[in-house]
């Protein structure tokens, strides 16, 4: 049972990342009123998105909601797992290299790419620094929300109490990681950015990826926890890379193995 559903919300996650192949790559996002304004509008098509979901965009909610349902069943016995894996060097690697990419490796990683498009006058640095930046704070909001009102227990908590502790507004803040939020929500925008180049994708999830695990080896959440955030993180990613506020009318290129098209999207 444990088994299907791990798999179940491993599939589920694999669907989510791999939805970012029908986004257009943006380079006309400048330090301007346009852009600031852009946090509003996209903070507002978030919020409002659900009035206009048709069949398969409820679907894909329900399997989102009854997925991360499902890993609750597994998550004691996955941090249980993750404990008995505890070993100095792999408490290093974490502390010193995954822990600090909520916070201060983002801000460096995002400033760099900042720094390089300024330097080289490269367009295409400058608008993913820039849409790094919105999609971290967008979805670093959105994680505030469901962290506040359902007050999960984390699974370090002194009383050592199980994944199914929710003690309401404003009293735990273990669902969703907010780690796995900041680190999907920045690697979609670079994944989508620079997805010509096959490899960039790749490490900007392994990375990603590697933060989310951290945080239940660290013990400091559960699976189901990381799994939600990184869904919240890349779907507000994917989001503010879709939509340039730069333009209205949108061409968006879109395909799989039988066809391939262009989307016309209309942004108000």
């Amino acid at each position: 049972m444990t088994n299907r559903l791990q798999n179940k919300g491993i599939l589920f996650l694999l669907v989510i990342l791999l939805s970012n192949g029908v986004f257009a790559q943006i380079d006309t996002i400048r330090i301007n009123k346009a852009y600031f304004k852009k946090y509003w509008t996209d903070s507002k098509a978030i919020v409002t998105s659900p009035v206009r979901w048709q069949q398969h965009d409820w679907i894909t909610f329900g399997v989102l909601v009854s997925g991360t349902g499902g890993l609750m069943f597994a998550d004691q016995s996955v941090a249980n797992f993750a404990q008995e894996q505890r070993s100095e060097k792999l408490d290093q690697f974490s502390a010193n290299f995954l822990e600090p990419f909520d916070l201060e490796y983002s801000m460096i990683l995002m400033g760099g790419i900042f720094a390089h498009g300024i330097i080289a006058k490269n367009e295409k640095s400058v608008s993913t620094a820039l849409l790094a930046f919105e999609s971290y704070v967008l979805a670093g909001l959105i994680t505030r929300i469901p962290k506040n009102l359902l007050g999960r227990e984390r699974p370090d908590n002194w009383r050592g109490d199980g994944p199914f502790v929710f003690n309401g507004l404003f009293h735990g803040n273990s669902f969703p990681s907010g780690h796995a939020t900041a680190s999907f929500a920045i690697a979609s925008v670079i994944a989508n950015q620079y997805r010509d180049h096959k490899w960039v994708p790749v490490v900007a999830y392994s990375v990603a990826s590697l933060t989310a695990i951290s945080r239940v080896y660290d013990n400091k959440h559960w699976l189901s926890d990381v799994v939600a955030g990184a869904a919240i993180g890349t779907l507000v990613g994917n989001l503010v890379s879709h939509r340039s506020s730069n333009s209205k009318l949108t061409f968006i290129p879109f395909g799989n193995s039988n066809y391939q098209g262009v989307k016309l999207s209309y942004i108000w």
